[in-house]
């Protein structure tokens, strides 16, 4: 019997991982809100640049130094009650901010404690909903499942930041603010309706010994696996290298480039364009291309980029000219970047053992959370001594020179085993559908 390819179609059939997607959607779109709005209110609230550079830094701590302990501790406890929890608890504090703000009592403290706590619950929830992935699709939909969640969190995010401030302006703050708290309930309702497949729970005391001994389990089973080390790295890469792009687009827009607040619109457009278009592409494309091309154009894109900015600043004179080509570069690299990511994303799931989801994706993102404050530390240092054009120089050289570690002989045949390995499962599994039996 000969399978029909598999599509976005098939992943829509899949009504249990829609439901996640369909949840996941909704709070994209209201942290997208919050994302905006909550900037502007905190800087209303204290009229304070350091407060809001340590309400940013804050709301980073649990996940970096959390989550690594949070992914070993919901081992054995039911991950759909855990997401439902703190789905509630988010929504519930993100409520009582507004109401404060309404009421005329809400201060910096109550800021930060609601920050505090809305990632300490985050924290949680990503190794529960990460944990839960092969409960509700087959590892032969992970490249369409992981691309639409992708996708459809890109677009929503676009909406959502484009719509926060027409909210903000006709409305209120506030009102932004309760938009993202509903939300976060209605995710909760739709975990509550998911119907997943049978996972054995453990049900024992808390032991320090034995909570010890799983978190070290997560850290010696990830270094035991080659191509988990691999994308962790490439994550933590990924996430640093990006950080002068991220944290200087202000100073790139206006000491660079010379132009004025339009061309940041069209950075992030154009980008994010690139996002949503390359994480769609992705599954069509890794049918066919080698995946050592996913990672030699995402990580050689991004120096290209960062030298490219500096070269049109020097040599376009027209701004017309200069405007279209950097949408179309930050398109292009907004493609290749989200192929890597996904890419990488989608490989780290299909090697993990179950049992070790939760722990070891919550190392992933812990480590890659952790690069962004490290990096944005050194760049700080240096903004202060050297211009933007010379800091995006040492960045593109810098991509080079890593890039030529993540990108060498030893470390892509790392992939290149993968791609063996999985090439054999798919023929197993034809194999097993029409009886035959592999040798």
């Amino acid at each position: 019997m000969i399978e029909h390819p598999i599509g976005y179609k098939d992943i829509l059939k899949q009504k249990e991982y829609m439901k996640t997607v369909i949840a996941g959607i909704i709070n994209r779109f209201g942290d997208s809100i919050d994302s905006i709005a909550f900037v502007w209110l905190v800087y209303q609230v204290t009229q304070s640049a350091a407060w809001s550079v340590i309400i940013f830094g804050v709301n980073r701590i649990p996940t970096i130094f959390l989550q690594p302990f949070a992914g070993a501790a919901i081992e054995g406890m039911n991950k759909k009650t855990i997401m439902i929890m703190t789905d509630i608890l988010r929504g519930l504090c993100v409520g009582f901010v507004a109401t404060a703000l309404v009421l005329g009592f809400l201060n910096q403290w109550i800021l930060l404690a609601a920050t505090v706590v809305i990632s300490c619950a985050e924290a949680f929830r990503g190794p529960a909903s990460a944990s839960l992935l092969p409960k509700l699709l087959d590892k032969k939909y992970y490249s369409f499942g992981i691309s639409l969640s992708t996708s459809a969190n890109s677009i929503t995010e676009l909406i959502g930041v484009g719509v926060a401030g027409v909210i903000i302006a006709v409305f209120s703050v506030s009102t932004a603010i309760y938009i993202d708290m509903a939300t976060f309930f209605v995710s909760a309702l739709i975990i509550l309706t998911l119907r997943i497949r049978k996972e054995v729970r453990i049900k024992a005391p808390v032991n320090v010994k034995e909570y010890a001994a799983k978190l070290k389990g997560g850290f010696t089973y990830l270094n035991k696996k080659a191509v988990l080390k691999y994308f962790v790295i490439l994550s933590v890469f990924l996430n640093g290298v990006l950080v002068p792009f991220n944290s200087l687009q202000a100073p790139l827009v206006g000491e660079v480039l010379h132009t004025g607040e339009v061309m940041l619109s069209v950075l992030g457009i154009a980008f994010s364009l690139g996002m949503i278009t390359g994480a769609g592409a992705y599954p069509y494309l890794s049918s066919f291309l080698n995946h050592k091309i996913f990672v030699l154009a995402g990580v050689y894109s991004i120096g290209l980029y960062y030298f490219l900015l500096v070269f049109l600043a020097k040599f376009v004179e027209s701004v017309v000219l200069l405007y279209i080509v950097i949408a179309l570069a930050s398109f292009i690299v907004g493609i290749t970047i989200s192929i890597m990511s996904t890419y990488a994303n989608t490989e780290f799931m299909k090697n993990i053992e179950e049992e070790y989801l939760a722990r070891v994706s919550a190392l992933l993102n812990s480590g890659a959370m952790a690069a962004i404050p490290i990096v944005s530390f050194f760049v700080s240092l240096l903004a202060e001594r050297v211009s933007t054009v010379v800091l995006f120089m040492i960045a593109g050289a810098f991509d080079f020179i890593i890039g030529l570690c993540l990108c060498s002989r030893n470390k892509l045949s790392v992939i290149s085993e993968v791609n063996r390995e999985d090439a054999f499962d798919v023929r197993e599994s034809e194999n097993y559908s029409t009886g035959e039996s592999v040798k």
